[in-house]
């Protein structure tokens, strides 16, 4: 009985299930001001920990206990390699050790040449002149090391509304303190500023001593106190605990592992004919699209508006797309290859947008000014967007189609269907990507009065279209065979790569200004040169067979 009760008290111990820890229900749900909008902590926590430290995570803590953790101990954390320097060059220019991308607060602010080189930069970049990746990056350093500073003094917690306060009625934790509030009288409470001090001071106390009744009740008198300031003009509670709610689901996280499933089964039936296992892949690949839309709607419903409006929030919706698009292929054919390639790349494309949330920000931003429009956000960015997916299926199709080329040219009816279908997907890519470009035109002439400019992100959305459209014109005129057409497919992605990816990421040019950004090309670059030399290898192989 003794072994079996110490058995129980280790497993308590050693599983984090059974760990006790700080209750953030009421913190994470305090609405704050910041970026130009009203989230909750937790959402504010999670972007500014991942803004800093590259990841969501720091240590063994969630973003708002790390949070948290800075503020308890202002100066514990200021030589502690937590800023990320994402820019190789740049880290090779300050000296950083190689395979160490974190450095500390103190380290770069004591660095001799780390700031004359990023002020260098914020004076060409004031001056309109272009910035190399690591001076891009050097300001991007500077942004972090101030974030974790106000963080420490409350100077980014802008958390109390007064309605004739500064900042739009709203003043952050550190100005509170600065905020009038007399010495109350005998017998009188003390005046709400210096409760929420009270409250906060608290928070912390119960933090560093670890008293978690304490932390609980301390977290959720400040929210109390803070929507007593803010009266009849606070936000409403259900619209921030509906984000929160989105943050803990982790949608778009979590699909990739019901595709991996679906792929899985789907592939089982492909090769020994299960319905059990096709008919289980359906369900699987039903519950995936059906967490994303539950997802587009949860960011619809928070944002306001269509959620296409950066490099992140298109990865999903183009990676979405393809796997629906997929289905409705599908059920027209009656082939397993659609729902095959739907599932793996909703596989593989989940976990790159959860995997590279330091290029592409998953947060959600207000829109720039040319943005805001949902009549023309939804009809011109959802419709080349949807192209895009078209296409991104039909590259998959395609590499379905060399594999075919590579082991069994020879089976003609599989090597002309598999042609056929790559070869629709193409069709309905192409009428998606005219009309969005069209539709984009229109937009174009709406806000900044021409239909036309040649601008990057235009001259590079025509280009990727008049690719597809040469392609298919060789089919239809027979100057592409079955393997000639499938090459061109696979080449012809590489425009889409650059109006989506390239335009944005790698020139930084343009009217599109509100969608550049930098990161990933080096992982652009080895996936472009990985298929070339995948297509290179099963052209070496069909090179001098029969032509089918």
């Amino acid at each position: 009985m003794k072994r079996f009760g110490l058995t129980l008290f280790l497993l308590a111990v050693a599983l984090p299930g059974f760990t006790q820890t700080f209750d953030q229900t009421a913190l994470e749900s305090i609405p704050i001001q910041a970026a130009g909008r009203l989230k909750p902590l937790d959402t504010f926590a999670r972007e500014s920990v991942r803004f800093i430290t590259g990841r969501e995570t720091w240590g063994k803590r969630r973003a708002l206990e790390t949070l948290v953790d800075w503020m308890a101990y202002p100066d514990k954390h200021d030589d502690e390699k937590m800023i990320v320097i994402g820019e190789p060059s740049l880290r090779t220019l300050l000296g950083v050790p190689p395979g160490d991308r974190y450095v500390s607060a103190n380290w770069l602010l004591k660095h001799e040449g780390f700031m004359p080189y990023a002020e260098d930069a914020y004076k060409k970049q004031q001056e309109k002149k272009d910035l190399n990746d690591a001076q891009k990056e050097a300001l991007q350093v500077v942004d972090r090391v101030q974030m974790y500073r106000d963080i420490k003094s409350g100077a980014a917690l802008v958390m109390v509304a007064i309605p004739h306060g500064e900042n739009g009625g709203w003043i952050s934790l550190g100005d509170l303190q600065l905020f009038p509030s007399p010495e109350p009288k005998a017998g009188e409470a003390p005046a709400l500023p210096r409760q929420v001090m009270s409250a906060l001071s608290d928070t912390l106390q119960s933090y560093m001593q670890g008293n978690l009744p304490g932390y609980a009740g301390a977290t959720r008198r400040l929210k109390d106190l803070l929507a007593q300031i803010g009266g009849k003009n606070y936000p409403d509670q259900k619209k921030i605990d509906l984000e929160v709610h989105y943050n803990h689901l982790q949608p778009f996280q979590n699909t990739w592992i019901l595709f991996l499933l679906a792929a899985l089964l789907i592939g089982i039936s492909a090769v020994s004919g299960a319905r059990w296992a096709y008919l289980g892949g359906w369900a699987f690949y039903l519950g995936g699209l059906g967490l994303a839309i539950y997802g587009f709607v949860l960011r619809g419903l928070i944002s306001g508006r269509p959620p296409v409006t950066n490099m992140y929030e298109s990865l999903i919706w183009v990676i979405f797309g393809a796997a629906v698009f997929a289905i409705v292929f599908e059920a027209v054919y009656k082939n397993r290859t659609f729902a095959l390639a739907g599932a793996i790349i909703g596989v593989i494309g989940f976990i790159v947008a959860d995997a590279t949330t330091g290029v592409l920000d998953p947060g959600i931003h207000p829109l720039e000014p040319v943005l805001r429009s949902n009549y023309w956000l939804t009809i011109h960015v959802l419709t080349i967007t949807l192209g895009y997916a078209a296409f991104l299926l039909s590259w998959m199709l395609a590499h379905g189609a060399m594999w075919i080329f590579a082991t069994d040219r020879r089976d003609i009816d599989r090597v002309k269907k598999s042609t056929l279908w790559a070869y629709r997907a193409v069709q309905v890519g192409v009428v998606l990507l005219a009309a969005g470009t069209i539709l984009g035109g229109v937009w174009a002439n709406y806000s900044w009065g021409r239909f036309w400019g040649w601008d990057p992100k235009e001259t590079w959305a025509l280009i990727a279209l008049l690719g597809y459209i040469a392609v298919l014109h060789g089919r239809l005129s027979g100057w592409l065979r079955d393997f000639g057409f499938i090459v061109g497919v696979v080449t012809a992605f590489l425009g889409v790569l650059m109006a989506w990816y390239g335009v944005n990421f790698v020139l930084g040019a343009g009217l599109h200004s509100y969608g550049f950004s930098v990161g990933g090309t080096k992982y652009m670059i080895a996936f472009v040169v990985l298929d070339a030399l995948v297509l290179a290898s099963v052209a070496f192989r069909v090179k001098g067979a029969p032509k089918a």
